[in-house]
């Protein structure tokens, strides 16, 4: 026992072992990638925040375990500055939300830093987050909330029309169904640019294109006249993606 003990108290080891604390900031920035620019879909919801879970608190234990170390001390001190990056991208979703939040705030006060620096930055922190909570609440109820998305991922449908070689997609979004003015629009999507994660499928959303908006009661007809070419209402309309921009060139009526 004595042996085991002098083992996990060693500094080297703690040392050795802080440096895997660097991965968790990137675990809370691609969170919030996923939630700026993806439609989340998981394939098994349960699963999903179960594994999210079991990966925070590991991280959460690695650090409180190296607490002392000063990579960790740095990592501890950061955190809370993602968490509230992600608080507000990801807001609502509390179930993401949450562990990060947790996790940074505990190993906030539980690492060696000195506490004039824990007061200084804390402070800071909690004016940030009490300030920018309500900044998002207020502009979010006057605009309707803050995306870099264009559609409102609410009223998104699951029900995707692909391109024959399935690098691109075709999502509609619905309007209010009770309204007898009610929209449906259409939006091109790069489904090459989708990510892959345990238990759930992200669609890249970022950087989508609008084709058309038409009443939800006589829907544009879209239909797939190649891998890179749209027909539209009797319209034709070809596109390609260069390596950044979506180019999309009218040709002529089919």
């Amino acid at each position: 026992m004595d042996k085991l003990i002098s083992f996990f108290t060693n500094k080297w080891l703690k040392l050795g072992v802080s440096v895997v604390t660097v991965f968790y900031p990137a675990v809370i920035l691609f969170t919030t990638w996923i939630f700026t620019a993806f439609y989340l879909e998981p394939t098994n919801r349960a699963a999903l925040y179960v594994l999210y879970i079991f990966i925070n608190v590991i991280f959460g234990g690695i650090m409180f375990y190296t607490r002392k170390q000063l990579m960790t001390v740095i990592i501890s001190l950061i955190i809370p500055l993602l968490s509230f990056v992600l608080l507000i991208t990801a807001f609502g979703n509390w179930i993401i939300i949450i562990p990060p939040v947790a996790v940074s705030v505990l190993m906030f006060f539980f690492c060696a830093a000195g506490e004039t620096a824990k007061t200084i930055v804390g402070t800071l922190y909690l004016i940030l987050y009490v300030v920018g909570v309500l900044v998002y609440l207020t502009v979010s109820r006057l605009i309707g909330g803050l995306s870099l998305l264009p559609v409102d991922l609410d009223i998104r449908s699951t029900t995707y029309n692909y391109s024959p070689d399935r690098q691109y997609r075709i999502v509609t979004y619905a309007e209010n169904i009770a309204d007898e003015r009610q929209t449906v629009s259409f939006y091109l999507e790069r489904s090459k640019d989708d990510i892959d994660i345990p238990f759930a499928e992200c669609r890249r959303v970022l950087g989508c294109i609008h084709l058309i908006t038409s009443a939800y009661n006589e829907p544009a007809k879209l239909e797939w006249r190649g891998d890179h070419t749209l027909l539209i209402d009797g319209r034709r309309r070809e596109f390609e993606f260069n390596d950044s921009v979506l180019d999309i060139i009218f040709g002529s009526d089919d």
